[in-house]
C-alpha cells in the first residue's frame, strides 16, 4: 500500500492542484482525436481551450484523461518551442526522468528507476520504443527528434501489454506518417563552439489515398570543443553526426494498413568519453581535480557509432477487432578508446569493440467497438546477440606484469512472451482493467579473458564454466479508474514488472546477476478544467523492488563495471503535471516530482548481497565492513590518491539518480504581427535537488537550474527565423560519475549554447 506520507501529499496536491488551478500537466500531445497528425502542431492556447490529447499507452488510440496510467505526451511543437531536440534533454520538461550518458550509450531513470551501467547487452530498466519497435541496445536510446509527431512517457512499470525491462516505465517516440499532400519543413541553423544543424523533413503521396512515402535527414556537426585537452593542448568534447529515416505507407485498401520504416544513424564523438578527474578529489598520483570542461587525460577519446534497422507494420480491420503485426530488425556497431583515469598518466586505457542485433516479432489482436467489454492479446518474441572485445592497457596492471588484458564476450537472447488484456466497463463512469503476462528468457554467454605480459606473453585465456539463464516470470496489471465530473477522474492500479537478469559481460569471471522485479502502487487524479483551459494530473506512488540491479566496480578487470544486486528497493513519491492556456496566445505547462528511494536492505551481516563501498587511499578497509580489500585493483597497500573497493551495508542510502525533488515550468506566448505574421517568446526553466551516482552515496551531483529560451519571427506562415539559447546561465553539472581505483572522473552536461534557425515549410 502506499505510505501514509504518500497519501498526504497526494491528498495536499489534490486540494492544491483544483481548488488553486495555479497549478497547471506536461501532457502536450496536440492531436486530433479522430485521427493522426501528418505535420506538427502548433501551441494554440487560444479562447477554444487546450487542444485533446490523443495516445497509445494502451496500444490503441485514446484520450490520455481516459487512461488510467501517469503518461506524459510531448508534441513535435513543445519540443521545437521548448528547444528539446535530442532525446537527452528530455528531463527538462519531464521532471520524472533523469538522464546519464556513458560513451554512445543513454542511460534513463523513470522514478528513480534506471541503469547505471553502459556495456553492450545491459538493457535499461525502462523500454525503449520508436514506433512500437523495442530498442533493447542502450547505444541507440540517444535520438534525434526530427520527423517526430509525439513522445510518451508511461511511468511506472508496464509489465502488461509492452512487458520487456518496462520495470520503472517506458519512453516511446512516435514519428510521423506521410500524408495525403505534398509537404516540406526544413530548418538549417548555427551555433556557438562553430556548430552548423540541419533538418530536412520531405513527404509525398505517389498514389492518391493508397500510397505515400518520407523522407526525414538530419546533421548535425560541432567543430570547436566544449573544454581541452591540457594534457595534449587539444579541444575536447566535439560531436558529428547524421541520420535518415524513411517511410512508406500503403494502404490497397479501406480495412489493410502496411508500413515499411528503414533508419540509419553514424555518430563520431566523445561528450560521454572525455572523463576528466572530479574537482575536490586526487587521482593516483597526486592529480588533482580539473574543473570545468577541461581535462588531464593523456588521450584524445573518440566513440564511432552506426546504427541501423526496418520494420514492417501491418494493420488488419477484421471487423469485431483489429490484428497488427510488427517485424523489426535492428543492428548497432560502436568502437570507442578512452582513458578511465581521467590522468596524464596511462593508468588505465579502454579501447573496445561492441555490436548488437536483435529480430523481434509482435503480433496483437485488439477488440473494436464501444461495448462494456474490450480486449486485447499478444505474443512477443525478441532473438539477440550482443558481442564485446574489450583491451585493457595501462600502469594499473603492471604491478602483476600484466601489459594488457583482452575480453572477449558474446552473449544470446531468446525472450518468448504471451498477453492478454481485458477493460470492463461496469457503469457509465466506473472501469475495471485487468492484464496478465508471461515472459520466458533463455540467455548464453561466452566470454573468455587473456592477460598478456609486459614481456609479450599472452598466458592461456581464463575460461569460466557459465551457466545458461533462465528466466520464467508472470507481471501483471489491476488498474479501477473512476469518473467524479466530466472532466475529472481518480484512478488506483496495482503493477508487477520483471526485468531479466544477466551477464556483466565487461568481466566475464563474475558470476551472473538476478532478475529485478518490482510491485507498483498508485493512486491519481487527472482533471480538464474551465472548459478545457486548464489540465491538472496528479499521481502517488510507492514501489517494492527486489534484487535491484546496481552497477560497481569490476574486482578483476580496472576501469570495468559489473551489475551487482541489492535486496531490497523501497520508492515513495508524488509528482504533478500541468497545462493552461488562460488567454489568447499564451500557454503555460510544467510539472513537479518529489522523489524517496532508497536501499532498504543492502548488505550488513549475514546478507545476501554486500555493498561496494569506496574509501580514499592510503586506507583499508574497516573491520566493520564484511568484505577484504579489493586486490584485483591496484593492490592493496598505500598509495597517493585513487580509491579502494570494500563491502559493506548501505542500507538506507538513496539510490543513484534519483533526485529528491525536480520541477520545471515553461511559457510560451505568441502576437500577431501584420496580416500574416506573428512573433513568439518561448521560457523553460528546470530544477534539479541533485543526486548520487553510487549506492554508497560518496559523490554527489548538487542541486542546479537550466534556463532555456527562444524568440521566434515568422513574417508568413512559410519562413520563420529563431534565436535560440539553452542552459543561459552556464550552470555546471555531471551526468556521469564514476569511482575506480584511480580516482574519481566524471562529464559534464551541455554548457551554455546559443544560435540562430531559419525554418521554411510548405
Amino acid at each position: 500500500m502506499l505510505s501514509s506520507t504518500v497519501k498526504v501529499r497526494v491528498a495536499a496536491l489534490a486540494s492544491a492542484g483544483v481548488m488553486a488551478l495555479a497549478v497547471p500537466a506536461a501532457a502536450w500531445a496536440q492531436q486530433d482525436p479522430t485521427s493522426q497528425a501528418s505535420t506538427p502542431q502548433a501551441s494554440t492556447g487560444d479562447t477554444q481551450g487546450l487542444d485533446a490529447i490523443v495516445v497509445t499507452a494502451q496500444r490503441r488510440q485514446e484520450d490520455v484523461r481516459d487512461v488510467p496510467i501517469a503518461v506524459s505526451a510531448v508534441s513535435a511543437a513543445t519540443l521545437d518551442e521548448a528547444g528539446i531536440d535530442v532525446s537527452r534533454d528530455l528531463p527538462q520538461v519531464i521532471p520524472s526522468v533523469q538522464f546519464s550518458r556513458s560513451g554512445a550509450s543513454g542511460l534513463f531513470f523513470v522514478r528513480g528507476v534506471g541503469t547505471t551501467n553502459a556495456a553492450v547487452g545491459e538493457e535499461g530498466a525502462n523500454a525503449f520504443y520508436i514506433d512500437g519497435v523495442y530498442l533493447g541496445d542502450l547505444a541507440q536510446t540517444i535520438n534525434n527528434f526530427n520527423n517526430v509527431e509525439r513522445i510518451e512517457v508511461l511511468k511506472g512499470p508496464q509489465g502488461t501489454l509492452f512487458g520487456r525491462n518496462a520495470t520503472g516505465g517506458l519512453i516511446h517516440v512516435i514519428t510521423r506518417d506521410p500524408g495525403d499532400e505534398l509537404e516540406m519543413h526544413g530548418q538549417f541553423g548555427y551555433a556557438n563552439y562553430q556548430t552548423v544543424d540541419g533538418k530536412l523533413y520531405l513527404a509525398t503521396p505517389l498514389v492518391e489515398d493508397k500510397l505515400g512515402i518520407d523522407l526525414a535527414l538530419t546533421y548535425h556537426n560541432q567543430d570547436k570543443g566544449w573544454g581541452r585537452n591540457l594534457t595534449l593542448n587539444r579541444e575536447i568534447h566535439t560531436e558529428n553526426y547524421w541520420g535518415a529515416r524513411s517511410k512508406l505507407v500503403a494502404k490497397p485498401t479501406d480495412t489493410i494498413k502496411l508500413t515499411l520504416a528503414g533508419d540509419y544513424y553514424k555518430n563520431r564523438d566523445n561528450l560521454g568519453l572525455a572523463w576528466k578527474i572530479k574537482p575536490g578529489t586526487v587521482g593516483t598520483g597526486g592529480v588533482p581535480g580539473v574543473e570545468g570542461q577541461d581535462s588531464t587525460a593523456n588521450i584524445i577519446p573518440l566513440t564511432r557509432q552506426k546504427v541501423y534497422g526496418t520494420s514492417l507494420t501491418g494493420e488488419f480491420d477484421l471487423g469485431f477487432a483489429t490484428l497488427t503485426n510488427v517485424a523489426a530488425y535492428r543492428k548497432a556497431r560502436n568502437a570507442s578508446d578512452f582513458d578511465v583515469d581521467g590522468g596524464p598518466r596511462n593508468l588505465i586505457r579502454i579501447t573496445f569493440v561492441s555490436s548488437s542485433q536483435t529480430i523481434q516479432e509482435e503480433l496483437r489482436l485488439a477488440s473494436n467497438g464501444t461495448g462494456p467489454l474490450q480486449w486485447q492479446a499478444g505474443f512477443f518474441y525478441l532473438n539477440s546477440k550482443a558481442s564485446n572485445d574489450s583491451d585493457f592497457t595501462g600502469l594499473a596492471f603492471s604491478g602483476s606484469g600484466v601489459a594488457r588484458q583482452e575480453i572477449r564476450a558474446d552473449l544470446k537472447t531468446n525472450s518468448y512472451a504471451g498477453f492478454g488484456e481485458l477493460t470492463w466497463k461496469v457503469t457509465d463512469t466506473t472501469q475495471l482493467t485487468g492484464g496478465l503476462r508471461y515472459t520466458a528468457d533463455r540467455r548464453e554467454f561466452d566470454g573468455t579473458s587473456t592477460n598478456v605480459l609486459l614481456s609479450g606473453t599472452r598466458l592461456p585465456p581464463s575460461v569460466q564454466p557459465i551457466p545458461r539463464l533462465k528466466y520464467n516470470e508472470w507481471t501483471y496489471r489491476v488498474a479501477l479508474r473512476q469518473d467524479l465530473t466530466d472532466g475529472v477522474n481518480v484512478y488506483a492500479s496495482i503493477n508487477r514488472g520483471f526485468k531479466a537478469g544477466s551477464y556483466s559481460l565487461q568481466s566475464p569471471a563474475n558470476k551472473p546477476f538476478l532478475p529485478q522485479t518490482i510491485m507498483a502502487y498508485e493512486l491519481g487524479l487527472k482533471s480538464e478544467l474551465f472548459n478545457r483551459k486548464l489540465r491538472v494530473n496528479l499521481a502517488g506512488f510507492h514501489y517494492d523492488i527486489d534484487d535491484f540491479q546496481v552497477r560497481s566496480a569490476a574486482v578483476a578487470s580496472p576501469g570495468a563495471n559489473l551489475i551487482l544486486n541489492a535486496a531490497t528497493v523501497k520508492v515513495d513519491g508524488v509528482e504533478m503535471e500541468f497545462e493552461a492556456a488562460p488567454t489568447d496566445g499564451l500557454r503555460l505547462f510544467g510539472g513537479a516530482t518529489y522523489l524517496k528511494s532508497r536501499f532498504d536492505k543492502f548488505g550488513g551481516p549475514g546478507a545476501d548481497f554486500q555493498a561496494p563501498i569506496v574509501y580514499p587511499n592510503p586506507a583499508t578497509c574497516p573491520a566493520s565492513q564484511f568484505g577484504t580489500d579489493n586486490p584485483g585493483l591496484l593492490g592493496p597497500g598505500p598509495r597517493t590518491g585513487g580509491y579502494l573497493t570494500c563491502f559493506g551495508d548501505v542500507s538506507g542510502n538513496r539510490t543513484p539518480n534519483s533526485p529528491k525533488f525536480a520541477a520545471s515550468f515553461g511559457a510560451s506566448y505568441s502576437v500577431p504581427v501584420g496580416d500574416t505574421g506573428k512573433l513568439q517568446f518561448t521560457g523553460l526553466y528546470s530544477y534539479n535537488d541533485g543526486y548520487y551516482f553510487e549506492p554508497d552515496n560518496v559523490h554527489r551531483q548538487g542541486s542546479y537550474s537550466l534556463v532555456n529560451g527562444s524568440i521566434e519571427y515568422r513574417p508568413t506562415e512559410t519562413f520563420g527565423i529563431a534565436l535560440w539559447g539553452k542552459n543561459l546561465f552556464d550552470k555546471e553539472y555531471a551526468i556521469q560519475d564514476l569511482t575506480t581505483a584511480t580516482g574519481v572522473t566524471e562529464a559534464l552536461g551541455t554548457p551554455r549554447t546559443y544560435g540562430v534557425d531559419f525554418k521554411l515549410d510548405f
